[in-house]
């Protein structure tokens, strides 16, 4: 026990060691960030809610020193209860797309109706999704257009700002600290090659390589934490951006640290799957412990090797815990703090106590009893006819549509009462469809229905699980021009085998 707490320790002190090491550089700066070629980006602000920012952030965006022919502006409105038809209504520079379920619909969901839309738009090089809290600088197209050139992914920094007036003092605890994690960790991991996490907030992406990712899902950092694991395995670095800035206010403050249990989960899940080099690094970096976990394992073999023997000698853990607050000092001393700086981010453990406390699972579960807010699975089912074909035979079989809390499963039941269900949640069940199309093809059976047709578009409409598309077939006796709504329909004698290709 002692041994691997040594080793833990160790590794994360020579983590430091690097990171205290490339800090202590000089930032590169690019002066005019030219490139020889503007590429034409699309813009995406995702509205959610009661929103106070959006006007100002796309008159931002309308205002960009970058050539106006090569971008263009999105803005996605779901369940915006402050936006009006007015407000949008006329601007010709603004796209919008109103979304109005009874709920809202979420941010992946959303993404993926615009990369949807414009999966066959030849001339878009890059994606910059942006949340409509965000602010931005003139020249932020032009730095993203630049940094194209360099990664194929990639987040700006974030910087918090006070709303109204000066910070508290909590305000100002929580802007140092995430000036700390930001400047130290995060842009030594980026100057080293290393990857962080994707913040899903505010984020660029080339659009050849949102194409060709599998099923995404942002409903947290967890997710977000997985789909950063998923580009990794294909070698694809998510680069954070230090002369790249979307500030924020103070009061939207985000940790985004997940909990060590659950980094562990995923390291735990994944490590001894087929990695890549990058990839087993950044698992290897979601157990960096946090610092009440850091002070534990330091202490107990220091308190351990001076009572007892053990593999490693109480001096060896010594000399280990010492370089470990030398690399610590020396990346505070290259933030250049000011002194009253340091001060507030040595109180964040304080804060961070507080937040431990708050989602203990004893507490937690007292809290949710007391505000009924205990969550209950809200499932829905239909069940069909199918009818699945291995080009000779047919053979007819039921599905079973599945929602789990607004989240898509298939179920397959053959002739024989015996069932599959596909693996992962989707957030529409048209893929859940075809991940069972494609589990059905590794036994050579193709399924009949319009999902699988080349005949049959989506109707992309912000449609939670939708299955709803038109029929494109020039049939006998069609009337040239009129549209044929379709859910799954398997009895169509024009049914053709479509080639299934995953947008994301």
């Amino acid at each position: 026990m002692t041994l691997l707490l040594y080793l833990y320790i160790t590794i994360f002190t020579i983590y430091f060691i690097i990171y205290a090491v490339v800090s202590s550089g000089p930032s590169k700066k690019y002066r005019d960030k030219y490139t020889s070629k503007d590429s034409n980006l699309c813009v995406v602000v995702y509205a959610t809610g009661v929103t106070n920012t959006l006007e100002n952030l796309l008159k931002q965006l309308k205002n960009q020193n970058y050539p106006k022919e090569n971008y263009t502006i999105y803005a996605l409105l779901d369940k915006c209860e402050n936006i009006s038809d007015v407000t949008l209504q006329g601007d010709l520079k603004v796209n919008a797309i109103k979304i109005d379920n009874m709920e809202p619909i979420g941010k992946s969901q959303a993404y993926s109706i615009i990369a949807e839309k414009l999966y066959n738009v030849e001339n878009l090089d890059a994606y910059v999704f942006l949340d409509s809290k965000n602010y931005i600088d003139s020249d932020f197209l032009s730095t993203v257009n630049f940094y194209l050139t360099k990664y194929d992914v990639f987040n700006p920094t974030i910087t918090y700002l006070p709303q109204d007036g000066a910070m508290d003092f909590w305000q100002n605890v929580k802007s140092v600290y995430s000036r700390y994690v930001s400047k130290f960790i995060n842009t030594s991991r980026a100057k080293i090659g290393l990857t962080n996490i994707l913040n899903t907030d505010s984020f660029i992406i080339k659009k050849d390589l949102l194409n060709r990712i599998a099923v995404f899902d942002f409903r947290n950092i967890v997710s977000e934490i997985e789909y950063t694991l998923k580009l990794a395995q294909e070698e694809i670095t998510v680069g954070l951006i230090d002369d790249l800035h979307v500030y924020d206010s103070i009061d939207k403050f985000d940790y985004r640290i997940p909990s060590l249990s659950k980094r562990l989960k995923i390291l735990k899940t994944n490590f001894f799957k087929p990695q890549t080099t990058l990839s087993r690094e950044f698992l290897l970096h979601l157990s960096m412990p946090n610092w009440l976990t850091g002070i534990l394992c330091f202490a107990f073999p220091i308190v351990h090797t001076h009572n007892f023997p053990a593999a490693v000698s109480y001096s060896t853990v010594l000399i280990t815990t010492a370089i470990f607050l030398i690399a610590f000092t020396a990346g505070l001393f290259n933030m250049k703090f000011y002194a009253k700086e340091y001060m507030y981010l040595f109180a964040y453990p304080i804060i961070s106590s507080g937040r431990l406390l708050y989602n203990f699972p004893l507490f937690r579960g007292i809290r949710n009893i007391l505000n009924k807010t205990t969550h209950k699975h809200v499932i829905e089912k239909m069940v069909t006819n199918v009818v699945v074909t291995n080009g000779e035979h047919n053979i007819h079989a039921k599905l079973e549509l599945i929602s789990d809390d607004g989240l898509a499963k298939v179920t397959f039941i053959n002739p024989n009462g015996k069932k599959y269900t596909t693996k992962n949640n989707h957030l529409r069940m048209i893929d859940a469809l075809r991940e069972l199309t494609s589990k059905l093809a590794d036994y050579g059976l193709t399924m009949k229905v319009c999902q699988n047709c080349k005949y049959f578009q989506n109707l992309v409409d912000g449609s939670t699980n939708m299955v709803k598309g038109t029929c494109n077939c020039s049939f006998e006796g069609r009337t040239p021009g009129d549209i044929v709504p379709t859910l799954i329909w398997n009895t169509c004698p024009k049914f053709e085998e479509n080639n299934v290709v995953n947008l994301f």
